[in-house]
């Protein structure tokens, strides 16, 4: 059996193109070892079919570019040479000729100039959807892993390579960060004076950050310090790994799916304009405030005290959770306390956790400094984890007791009260 897959292009009008052959696949009769297409074969197929369109819209977008606008004389041809077009289903090299620039465009006296319609139209070379997925895939996958999924599924062989992608991330993420910069710039001034509601469309801002080590491999670690020797043996030792601070927020929504967004703390001029700029793209207006939900980092401090939309924030509980549970765990591993009393101490933590899901702070750091102050009696409490623990978590709740609210009452209304959702995976 033999399939012939063939195009035919037609024109503006009625006029049909001859046939273009696309591909041909032979399959054995009376066999079914090979069943339908192979991927192999469907790349293929792809490829050619991009080639054909490409090429017959190239070649009838430059019949109308081959006149002057203005006077609409034929424009001079100087030579044709050959560009490349990156798209998701391969390179297509593509036709782009130069021409002279027509006399009624230069000043008297100088001399002409050539241009190239087609380079001016296409200056990134890459169609937006390669770039999307590109994009896309190397926001889930390391550069090198995204690169191969693409060139697994997609024709794209000697399209893409890893270093391309990378430098494909670093251009779309300067265009976005241009981007929001302009629209800090654009966006109208909170109001002051004016009467301030809760705003409408948005509920909470949830905000964590994360950290990313750079660990490079221990044979570059190793070249690193044979260089700096050989240069001199009085060179500084080499730079310290890179650790980037990396701020997510996510914003929820009554009537449609969240928003997120996400920057490297340190390489924004302002935290807080860009909460703003991302509040004012959420639909918050200059009228309207709203809560936003973190741990007592500095920079969520700042950011929510210079912050124009942003009315208060109200501590994280995931993380008061972690804390009260680290104490909790503290005491069954304890070798001060006694079997006996282990479970009267876990559950005086567990009451302080329960004065705090109800807002109580002052009265849970009471109780906290109450049970250290009768463990203190035993004998190498003071050295044990739970002294740490402890202190640890009352420290906690003292300096964000103006943060807390009652947690049980947001949770029954059904409103956030955690930041952990901005660390869940959505889309922008």
């Amino acid at each position: 059996m033999l399939l012939i897959i063939e195009a035919r292009i037609a024109g503006g009008g009625d006029t049909v193109d001859g046939a273009v052959t696309l591909a041909v696949v032979e399959r054995r009769d009376c066999s079914l070892s090979i069943l339908g297409l192979t991927l192999a074969e469907g790349r293929a197929l792809l490829a050619q079919a991009q080639r054909a369109l490409v090429s017959q819209q190239v070649a009838g977008w430059m019949s109308s570019q081959t006149n002057c606008r203005l006077c609409s004389a034929a424009l001079s041809h100087k030579d044709s040479r050959t560009l490349v077009m990156r798209t998701v289903y391969g390179k297509v090299a593509v036709k782009s000729p130069r021409l002279w620039s027509c006399s009624c465009q230069a000043a008297p006296g100088t001399p002409r100039r050539s241009v190239s319609p087609l380079c001016r139209s296409l200056p990134k070379r890459v169609t937006p959807e390669l770039e999307y997925l590109q994009v896309e895939w190397a926001a889930h996958l390391p550069f090198r892993q995204a690169t191969a999924l693409l060139k697994e599924v997609l024709p794209l062989d000697k399209g893409i390579s890893f270093s391309g992608t990378r430098h494909r991330v670093h251009a779309v993420a300067r265009q976005l960060d241009a981007q929001v910069e302009r629209d800090i710039a654009d966006q109208p001034k909170a109001f002051v004076e004016a009467p301030l509601r809760e705003s409408v469309n948005v509920a909470s801002v949830s905000v964590d950050s994360a950290w990313l080590n750079h660990h490079s491999s221990p044979k570059v670690r190793q070249a690193a310090r044979a260089r700096a020797q050989l240069l001199s043996p009085w060179s500084p030792p080499p730079s310290q790994e890179r650790h980037v601070n990396i701020v997510a927020g996510r914003a929820t929504f009554s009537g449609r799916s969240p928003r997120v967004y996400a920057y490297v703390h340190k390489e924004v001029p302002s935290a807080a304009a860009r909460l703003d700029q991302f509040l004012y793209r959420s639909g918050v207006g200059p009228h309207e405030r709203v809560t936003v939900i973190s741990d007592d980092a500095g920079e969520f401090v700042k950011a929510v005290q210079g912050s124009q939309l942003a009315r208060s924030r109200i501590l994280d509980w995931f993380h008061i959770a972690m804390k009260f549970k680290a104490a909790e765990n503290s005491v069954f591993g304890s070798a001060t306390i006694e079997p006996l009393e282990r479970a009267s101490v876990a559950s005086e933590i567990r009451s302080a956790k329960w004065l705090v899901w109800h807002g109580k702070g002052t009265k849970s750091v009471a109780r906290i400094k109450a049970l250290d102050e009768t463990l203190m009696a035993k004998s190498g409490y003071e050295f044990s984890t739970l002294w740490w623990s402890l202190r640890r978590v009352s420290g906690y709740i003292r300096k964000n007791t103006s943060t807390l609210v009652n947690y049980g009452g947001r949770h029954r209304r059904g409103l956030p009260i955690s930041s952990s959702a901005a660390a869940s995976p959505s889309r922008p």
